[in-house]
């Protein structure tokens, strides 16, 4: 007759079957790497370089064969984002979406192409995270909406007082320029103009500068703009907007806000949808 297996057995059975399973991946932990919060209003706020936090067991980039290769923190311009989103609120009652990396951008770069934004594959999943988000507010906007605006903000230490505009030279606001014309672009409720004529800040180019002017290589408008710019076919106008030191300094941070959030809500009131498509 068979005996059962005794306790003893299974005691030694058991630990050596679980010793046998494929340790489980870690999921990354994108809600800490990255900001993606929902807005209620058709602008879209994108801030990908002023991260500080380490991926988990990601290495630093090297830059093999990538044209520039660029690894420098925008420094503040986190901060700034999240500051801006709150001063859009006051001022028009509504939350602008908000896409903000906390990973270092020398690690992963979100606002290039896939092939030089990352090395390392598991960098991957924060890439791909920060751009769903974009891609899943830009549709929601257009659905809701039916045409939004996305400003993505950046840095610059060319210039300390000025502000650089990118747009790919108009090509990431076709859609705004073809409704609305130049006066969109730079006229005095447009983003550009409000902030130069209202708040005295420097721009380039400048807001009367001939409309066939170029707008300065270094800065005019990265992967992220072209990507989800008019053009693009995604029915948001995209602008990129590079800060000097002076805009982005600790004591100057909540004036930067307050500036530019004035400048969104004059814009927003000219040339944005009040109303949602389905409205009731």
């Amino acid at each position: 007759m068979r005996h059962p297996l005794s306790l003893m057995t299974l005691a030694v059975a058991i630990p050596v079957l679980t010793l046998a399973r494929a340790p489980a991946q870690d999921k990354p932990d994108l809600d800490k790497f990255i900001v993606r919060k929902p807005g209620t209003i058709p602008i879209i706020i994108s801030a990908p370089h002023g991260g500080r936090l380490r991926l988990p067991d990601v290495p630093d980039r090297k830059g093999d064969g990538i044209g520039k290769f660029v690894v420098v923190n925008d420094t503040n311009t986190d901060v700034l984002a999240e500051k801006l989103a709150d001063a859009i609120e006051k001022k028009l009652g509504g939350r602008p979406y908000l896409v903000i990396a906390r990973f270092q951008r020398k690690q992963t770069d979100a606002n290039r192409a896939a092939e030089a934004a990352y090395e390392d594959p598991k960098a991957k999943p924060y890439y791909d995270g920060y751009h769903k988000a974009l891609a899943d507010y830009t549709a929601e906007v257009r659905k809701t909406w039916g045409r939004g605006f996305l400003l993505d903000l950046h840095a610059q230490a060319a210039d300390t007082d000025t502000v650089f505009r990118g747009t790919q030279n108009l090509k990431t606001v076709t859609a705004l320029k073809d409704r609305f014309g130049m006066k969109a672009i730079t006229g005095p409720d447009s983003l550009l103009g409000y902030l130069a004529r209202e708040k005295k800040i420097a721009v380039m180019p400048a807001i009367d500068a001939d409309p066939t002017t170029k707008e300065d290589s270094r800065f005019n408008g990265g992967y992220i703009v072209k990507t989800y710019g008019s053009d693009a076919g995604t029915g948001i106008d995209a602008i990129q907007l590079e800060f000097g030191g002076k805009f982005r300094a600790k004591a100057t941070l909540d004036q930067t806000a307050a500036d530019l959030a004035e400048a969104i809500a004059a814009f927003h009131k000219a040339y944005l949808p009040a109303e949602k498509l389905h409205a009731k």
